[in-house]
């Protein structure tokens, strides 16, 4: 199992120099206290230079686990579930661009918050069937570039649809595609699935699995609360997973502060 963790690089703002240097600093700070690579959360991937990005992951032997596109839904309000078909059609375009990036630097993108919230003028109903529809075209654009992407069950609290593992796994069985796989997030496990059976339910689905986060049940770095990581972990590592386990917190007190406790915490339960 390698290990990340979720950063941003502030492309808005920042130009291609500021963006190389700030990456660069990442991969040297993370490479030296034990991570495998970087997740980025983006909001507009295409204004970033792919070409130095590669160059310097390469450089630290580095990779980029994952792309995280929830921005989109929180800058601007796209979402694949809208019942605005003009909005819809927004989401999937910068999914896209996404995808595009991701081909590049060989990564994969996750499908979180971007799926949306309904609001008066829709339902659940109706926002379930815009997120399929959506969805398949997603898919098909992942497809054609070779890109898996990652549809994450999120609490209740935050989103409307697919809350649940079990909700996840049925909609991935129908769209049917090789492309689209699982991404769990511990924290949503802990508020969203059963206590007495989730262990159990793990061990028959990790073959669905191709990214995990990894935060504590108060949203903090793990081992600060009391979620069971030791056995959360141990599930994944007896079925052989090699894909990328990913810090995803609340970074406080600070971000080198919550990497660096996080990969000391961690690589002694996966040592164990």
């Amino acid at each position: 199992m390698k290990l990340s963790i979720v950063s941003g690089l502030n492309e808005i703002r920042n130009t291609q120099d500021e963006i190389s240097k700030n990456f660069s600093k990442l991969c040297e700070f993370l490479k030296s206290i034990n991570y495998d690579g970087i997740e980025l959360s983006l909001l507009e991937p295409e204004k970033i230079d792919v070409k130095r990005i590669n160059e310097i992951k390469d450089s630290y032997d580095f990779e980029i686990s994952a792309i995280g596109t929830g921005s989109t839904y929180i800058r601007f309000g796209y979402s694949l579930g809208h019942q605005n078909e003009d909005i819809r059609k927004n989401a999937i375009k910068r999914i896209k661009e996404y995808v595009n990036f991701a081909h590049e630097i060989q990564s994969k993108v996750i499908i979180g918050l971007i799926r949306g919230r309904f609001n008066f003028e829709s339902n659940s109903k109706k926002e379930k069937s815009n997120i399929k529809s959506s969805l398949k075209e997603c898919c098909r654009i992942a497809e054609n570039s070779g890109v898996i992407l990652l549809f994450e069950p999120i609490n209740r609290f935050e989103i409307d649809s697919y809350n649940t593992i079990s909700e996840s796994i049925e909609l991935i069985n129908e769209m049917g595609s090789g492309n689209l796989k699982l991404l769990l997030d511990s924290y949503h496990i802990h508020l969203e699935e059963d206590p007495g059976f989730i262990w159990d339910y793990l061990e028959e689905i990790t073959d669905y699995v191709s990214h995990i986060h990894l935060a504590d049940c108060t949203r903090r770095a793990p081992g600060t609360g009391h979620f069971d990581f030791r056995t959360f972990l141990n599930i994944f590592n007896s079925a052989g997973y090699k894909d990328f386990a990913s810090i995803e917190t609340i970074m406080k007190p600070s971000f080198e502060e919550v990497a660096s406790e996080s990969s000391e915490y961690l690589r002694l339960i996966l040592k164990s």
